[in-house]
């Protein structure tokens, strides 16, 4: 999106899985890492392996870059995410299979490629996360993200039904120590990062230690406005009942945390085994998590089997009903080796989502109380419909009005440099498009402490606009109807 609308050949977000990989290769190897989000992939490196990894939604990718380079002679190892929840469909274009994670099995890997004596499949364990080396952000082309990551635990102790983190990573939490989390900031910060994920995924779940990293985290972080970094994460909407955590996440940099709302549906939540959203007032909540100064960034899910067609217009007033503007609506998806997965497999309710994994309308399964064509023209119905102009207008305005106060920020114009590259393509659509960009300036004058918070929120609009109009669901008629046509 920044390139195609503002001419800057850059990423939202750093890989993490790249340099923590890389720091585990002898110190004799010479190891390049390529992203192909900001530079091309060099097909005729000499490297005698290449190592690929991505997720579900990048698999035909993989496959491509695969058979490409195994045309050419080199041996292709592949590992992450896809490839252990999903190996039977990675196994035949890789010639090493890595499933799991790296830690424990690095050196054994990496003395069978020295030797030229390596298997076809290497499984990792659950590993003590903390005792790897610091990832070579030194390898990771510099100056093409925005924000770079840190991971301080793996795992999460909840049970939904469609995440398949648990399977891949498990139940127990394991986290490094505040001191190592600190050097790996250290190693960013001296890179000229100023801003950065906690990859976790769930960075607040165990109470005890959270309070010990945010205490850390505050120390550390207590900076000049210039050389103070901004901090976001994933976390669960129980965190609203914990102030002094909230208070915490918000001293120590915390500005914007992700959180799987899904829906206001109380009995998809208890199929889908989200208890921990159950028998909540969600708007109350996300409400609390305002006025604490933290912006929520809220995961919505459609196509549960308790969702009838009514469910676009309930899940639209909710969200409107939030001091929310950054929503991410989905279809409900069954990744492989999950619950949901097995459940619906065996009722004959999947389908091939090959063509659809990287579809924001996409899934791979039959919906239980409605055609298909309804499931997913309501679905676009409901993209357009919380992406309006004007209806974000009204969710920034509101959360901007309850924000609890942040640290003075360096003072500038909020519309320069990349904001006024973006707000010159985004007023080229409309009235309501060209209001909004009025409504964030006036807001960003009005509370300079938000500065970069009003940041996140425009860049976040404009890639939903981007990503909507290139899938050819934007559709300015369709924006200003009431409810869908179903």
């Amino acid at each position: 999106m920044l390139e195609a609308w503002a001419g800057i050949r850059a990423v939202g977000m750093a890989d993490l899985a790249m340099p923590t990989v890389a720091a585990f290769a002898p110190a004799d190897w010479a190891v390049r890492l390529c992203d192909e989000r900001v530079e091309p992939v060099d097909f005729d490196a000499s490297a005698e392996f290449i190592g690929l990894t991505g997720k579900i939604t990048q698999r035909e990718r993989l496959r491509e870059l695969a058979t490409e380079f195994q045309r050419r002679g080199r041996k292709i190892i592949i590992g992450g995410s896809y490839a252990s929840l999903s190996p039977e469909e990675v196994r035949t274009y890789a010639d090493i299979l890595v499933i799991g994670e790296i830690e424990e099995i690095a050196a054994e890997l990496f003395a069978d490629l020295s030797s030229g004596r390596y298997k076809p499949e290497y499984r990792g364990t659950k590993p003590d996360i903390g005792a790897g080396p610091l990832p070579r952000w030194d390898l990771y082309p510099p100056g093409h993200a925005m924000t770079a990551q840190v991971q301080t635990s793996r795992g999460c102790p909840f049970e939904c039904e469609f995440c398949d983190v648990i399977q891949y990573l498990g139940r127990k939490q394991r986290w490094k120590e505040p001191e190592r989390v600190i050097e790996e900031l250290n190693l960013l910060h001296g890179y000229g990062y100023r801003s950065v994920f906690f990859a976790d995924d769930n960075l607040t779940v165990m109470r005890r230690r959270t309070r010990s990293l945010l205490e850390a985290l505050a120390c550390w972080n207590d900076r000049p406005a210039g050389d103070r970094m901004a901090f976001s994460t994933q976390v669960s909407i129980d965190i609203a009942r914990d102030a002094d955590i909230l208070n915490l996440l918000r001293e120590s940099g915390f500005a914007m945390t992700f959180i799987g709302i899904e829906t206001p549906n109380e009995e998809s939540l208890s199929l889908a085994g989200k208890r921990q959203n159950l028998n909540a007032d969600m708007i109350g909540r996300i409400r609390t998590i305002a006025e604490h100064g933290i912006l929520a960034f809220g995961g919505i899910v459609v196509g549960f089997d308790q969702d009838g067609p009514d469910i676009f217009e309930r899940q639209a007033a909710f969200i409107q009903a939030m001091p929310l503007p950054l929503v991410s609506p989905g279809l409900l998806v069954a990744p492989d080796a999950t619950p949901l997965h097995a459940r619906l497999a065996a009722a004959g309710r999947l389908i091939d989502g090959r063509q659809s994994a990287a579809s924001v309308v996409g899934t791979n399964i039959r919906p239980l109380l409605m055609s298909d064509e309804t499931l997913r023209n309501g679905m676009i119905w409901l993209l357009n419909r919380v992406f309006s102009a004007e209806l974000f207008a009204e969710r920034v305005a509101a959360f901007v009005d309850i924000c609890g106060e942040h640290r003075p920020q360096e003072r500038m114009p909020f519309f320069s440099g990349m904001n006024a590259a973006l707000a010159r393509r985004l007023a080229r659509s409309g009235r309501p498009e060209y209001a909004l960009i009025r409504m964030l300036d006036k807001a960003a004058h009005a509370r300079p402490d938000l500065l970069s918070i009003l940041t996140t929120i425009f860049v976040y609009y404009c890639q939903a606009r981007f990503m909507l109009e290139r899938e050819g669901i934007w559709d300015e008629t369709t924006r200003r109807r009431d409810r869908p046509l179903i």
